[in-house]
């Protein structure tokens, strides 16, 4: 599984993942920081990376889509 943490996470998460061998990494490392909600699920589907957010909204827009 390959994780992207976003913006409402902090960064340095990512490191802590890799050192539990959890391929991770963070929308500021892939230019995504100030990324929509729908260009970072974009990134993540094209990818196969599955979003981790503290983001309330996430989970709607995936409802509804």
């Amino acid at each position: 599984m390959r994780l992207l943490l976003d913006a409402n996470l902090s960064p340095k998460l990512v490191t802590h993942l890799e050192g539990l061998e959890v391929d991770a990494t963070h929308v500021l490392g892939v230019g995504l920081l100030l990324a929509s909600d729908d260009e970072i699920l974009a990134y993540a589907a094209q990818r196969q990376l599955v979003v981790v957010t503290a983001d309330t909204d996430f989970p709607m827009m995936l409802a509804l889509r």
